[in-house]
């Protein structure tokens, strides 16, 4: 019975074991069936966080297009959506890959779409101009021509939309139709590009608003005892605070330089003790200043700068800067005639310093031969005086001594333009004081300096800098004519009216020239390279004769003529008449919705760069190049 009892004992261990075992198996087998299923569902996460990536990327690209359609912006961009993040970049030099880009006016867009560790990168290249720039020539034909010019010498690709003669073709490229034969037909016909002229028609409207030419006065003293004066001001010369800056400008035709009687005061405010003034002394021209107090400053006996480059019966500007401390220091005070500085030498600032401020008299003032007492009186004419309380750098003199004041800028404390004309006031144009002068022993109105930024229509002989104009815009409501001057930019040039440039004229990068009748441009240059071109844009007819243009042309008129004339860049023509001739080369692209009269062997359209116009409305919409879609 034990013996029994044993074998059963035996046969449950047994049974017991084996179904340990299989436990055992079975959960090991359980344990490798979960971690199967484990990375299984990580790898399908990995799959849905991929394509939400790729999808980021792709929000990215669209945003990137939307904003450098609406305004050419190229600023890096970046976005969160989904729980995951997207960075847009622009780059106008290089692909994906860091190659250069075949075209200027190329830019790769790329977008990276990025959610924890997933990411995915895609990129596009844009056109900055549309489609039909694609080609060294896109004629639209609409006057239902034949393109006949087998003198023609075309290099790229070229599209016509009608019918080709033989061998007036692309010579290297080639030749497409639209509807018509010596070419490649097309099925689909590249759109005309239609320009947004609205930011075009707003500049010529402001143009519009504008005053006809500026018609300047000024005060003819007879160097007697007629003067203006003007009452002491805290602004000019008292006041609790000391007066440290100082800039003093005038513009003045003496009758006689070389009177040696008197000195002849074009300004002075203070006295013997402290002050400035400006004269003129024996053929030279003089600016000084002084504060001699020994508990104040001791600038003792003062510093006079001179200089004899002035001429009798001519108009030149004047202009002094003193930027003072507590005591003397060296190269505080200067002069400057007609925008060159003629002295620079010590100074300090000026104490209180009550007495006279006048133009055109001195009362009690000190002269680089020592105190004097008695009045002295100019003879001739000045004009736009301007008292600033800040130190002008000659750059600034330079910028705004032609040109009329707003009466607003910063610094500007008094300001006489003698634009009253008639009456016994001269009026303080700076708008946030009213130091107006009296007209003493009538002094009488007569005609200002002929200044180039005043409103005139024609320069000539000039630097002309578009940043001294408000908004940097020179705005005229007439004809506009541009000789033998040097335009700098960034800025616009908009006329209400024809402009013509001519006599070796340089209109430098950056700049837009714009008006609403003819375009004429001869002998001259415009824009620089692709990187600093120009945007002309004429609704009337335009002429280039023996120039260069750097940029993109825009002809709404009837006619277009090139003659002796090399475009690189982009011309866009909307008029029926359009002319090359002479050696005209345009490298870069012709767009033109009617045919073109080529005159010449010697006349060349090259597929060619234009320039990017980055940051610049410039009116076209962009263009995603084809086949440019590429996910790395």
């Amino acid at each position: 019975m034990r013996d029994n009892f044993r074998n059963k004992s035996d046969s449950g261990i047994i049974l017991m074991a084996s179904t340990m075992g299989v436990f055992i198996l079975l959960s090991l087998f359980a344990f490798y069936l979960a971690r199967f299923a484990v990375v299984e569902t990580r790898t399908g996460g990995y799959h849905a966080q991929d394509i939400r990536a790729r999808n980021l990327a792709m929000t990215g690209i669209e945003h990137g297009l939307q904003s450098y359609a609406d305004s050419r912006n190229t600023t890096s961009i970046n976005g969160s959506f989904n729980n995951g993040t997207y960075s847009v970049i622009f780059d106008s030099q290089n692909d994906e890959a860091g190659s250069i880009l075949s075209k200027t006016h190329y830019l790769t867009l790329k977008s990276k779409g990025k959610i924890d560790d997933v990411e995915r990168n895609v990129r596009l290249l844009i056109s900055s101009f549309p489609e039909a720039f694609c080609f060294s020539f896109y004629g639209h034909n609409l006057g239902s021509q034949t393109f006949a010019e087998s003198n023609a010498n075309i290099y790229g690709d070229m599209f016509f939309n009608g019918n080709i003669q033989s061998n007036s073709g692309a010579s290297s490229g080639i030749t497409y139709t639209g509807t018509g034969t010596g070419g490649t037909l097309l099925s689909e016909i590249p759109i005309f590009p239609e320009i947004n002229t609205s930011q075009y028609e707003a500049l010529i409207n402001s143009a519009s608003q504008e005053p006809g030419s500026y018609v300047n006065h000024a005060l003819d003293f007879d160097g007697s005892n007629d003067y203006v004066r003007i009452g002491n001001s805290s602004d000019i010369n008292t006041g609790s605070h000391n007066h440290r800056y100082k800039t003093i400008e005038a513009w003045f035709k003496v009758d006689n330089k070389n009177i040696t009687s008197r000195k002849q005061t074009i300004y002075e405010q203070g006295g013997t003790i402290r002050g400035l003034n400006i004269y003129v002394f024996g053929g030279a021209l003089y600016v000084g200043g002084w504060n001699e107090p020994n508990g104040e400053s001791d600038w003792d006996p003062g510093t006079w700068h001179s200089t004899s480059n002035i001429q009798s019966n001519t108009w030149h500007h004047v202009a002094l800067t003193l930027n003072g401390g507590n005591s003397v220091s060296s190269n505080a005070f200067k002069g400057y005639l007609d925008g060159q500085q003629f002295g620079s030498g010590s100074g300090s600032k000026l104490w209180n310093h009550g007495g006279d401020v006048s133009i055109a008299r001195n009362r009690d003032t000190k002269f680089h031969t020592g105190d004097y007492n008695s009045a002295r009186y100019f003879a001739g004419h000045i004009d736009e005086v301007r008292l600033w309380n800040v130190t002008r750098t000659q750059a600034q003199i330079q910028a705004m001594k032609d040109t009329v004041l707003n009466g607003n800028e910063s610094g500007l404390t008094a300001y006489y333009d003698f634009q009253e004309n008639s009456g016994n006031i001269a009026n303080d144009r700076q708008t946030q004081s009213n130091n107006d002068g009296s007209l003493i022993n009538g002094p009488s109105w007569t005609s200002g300096p002929i200044l180039s930024k005043m409103n005139s229509s024609s320069f000539t002989n000039r630097t002309i800098d578009l940043s001294s104009y408000p908004n940097s815009k020179l705005l005229r409501s007439s004809d506009l004519v541009i000789s033998n001057s040097t335009i700098n930019g960034p800025g616009y040039i908009v006329a209400d009216g024809n402009i013509t440039i001519n006599s070796n004229s340089i209109v430098n990068g950056n700049i837009f020239i714009i008006c609403s009748g003819n375009m004429s441009i001869s002998n001259s240059q415009a824009g620089n390279d692709m990187n600093s071109a120009v945007v002309i844009y004429s609704q009337g007819n335009a002429t280039y004769v023996n120039s260069s243009i750097n940029g993109l042309i825009v002809s709404k008129g009837n006619t277009l003529s090139l003659s002796g004339t090399a475009v690189n860049g982009a011309i866009l023509n909307y008029g029926s008449s359009f002319t090359l001739s002479g050696n005209s080369d345009v490298t870069g692209s012709v767009v033109s919705k009617y045919s073109v009269d080529i005159e010449g062997v010697n006349v060349s359209m090259t597929r060619g760069n234009i320039p990017g116009f980055a940051g610049k409305d410039i009116g076209l919409d962009p263009f995603v190049v084809p086949g440019s879609y590429l996910e790395f």
